[in-house]
């Protein structure tokens, strides 16, 4: 079956398809982990290992720009589900890296990675794999998120082997599987909904659509996200734009 057919099957068929992937996928790999942001995609994800792999290494990087309500949603998640739970924490937090570099701009990879991303939140996802010797990375990326991950999921597909996370380079090759990559929205809501699941608290207290960094600057829609959240927030950010600018010398280099 052609990757832009798994785009269409029905939604029965599409859980037996990711059932398929993750029980395939852990045959093939001796110490897996899956990457949990706190997010609804990575919450579907979380479940799916969890009947296979119980006691897998759960990968939440705590970026130091996470809404509170992440943070606690996440660790009480972890103690209610018994996971085997890694919080990273990067060597810097957000306000030093902006200090430093300044905000990411808007299209933040248009020009290259910016430092927050990849100091925040690449750089301690390397570390612990490196560390582990994690040999596989379970994420819950969906195509339909952005014409880059569209495109990449018709020409790759779910399952690719490669010695890469996200831009930057392992000094060891992995298994990079996405179960749910040809999933819409209205699939994962079911999801959750049918199986009950515990839903970031975010998502209705700040009517988001996604739950990323809270206070990131590096996508369209953030000004008026971050007015609406916090006005005063908002106004901070904006003076400490002025101060500190742009991050004008985004990361390019594949480590």
């Amino acid at each position: 079956m052609r990757n832009i057919d798994l785009l269409k099957l029905d939604y029965s068929r599409k859980i037996e398809l990711s059932n398929s992937i993750v029980a395939q996928a852990l045959q093939q790999c001796n110490n897996p982990a899956v990457s949990f942001s706190g997010g609804k995609n990575s919450l579907v994800v979380l479940h799916l290992l969890l009947q296979y792999k119980p006691d897998i290494p759960v990968i939440f990087t705590n970026t130091t720009n996470e809404f509170a309500d992440t943070v606690k949603y996440v660790r009480r998640l972890a103690r209610e589900w018994n996971l085997n739970l890694y919080e990273l924490r990067p060597r810097w937090n957000f306000w030093k890296v902006v200090k430093l570099f300044g905000f990411p701009p808007e299209s933040r990879y248009r020009y290259g990675e910016p430092h927050c991303c990849y100091i925040l939140k690449i750089e301690p996802i390397l570390k612990i794999y490196k560390e582990k010797r994690f040999d596989a990375n379970f994420t819950g990326l969906t195509a339909y998120e952005s014409r880059t991950r569209m495109v990449n999921f018709l020409l790759k597909g779910c399952v690719i082997r490669t010695r890469y996370i996200g831009r930057h380079r392992l000094p060891f090759e992995i298994l990079s599987v996405k179960p749910i990559y040809f999933w819409n929205h209205a699939d994962v809501l079911r999801y959750i909904e049918e199986n009950d699941l515990p839903v970031n608290p975010v998502y209705r207290k700040y009517g988001l659509e996604r739950c990323g960094c809270r206070l990131c600057t590096g996508h369209k829609g953030w000004r008026e996200q971050l007015k609406r959240i916090s006005p005063k927030l908002y106004e901070y950010v904006l003076k400490k734009i002025e101060e500190y600018g742009f991050d004008s010398q985004p990361n390019h280099a594949k480590k």
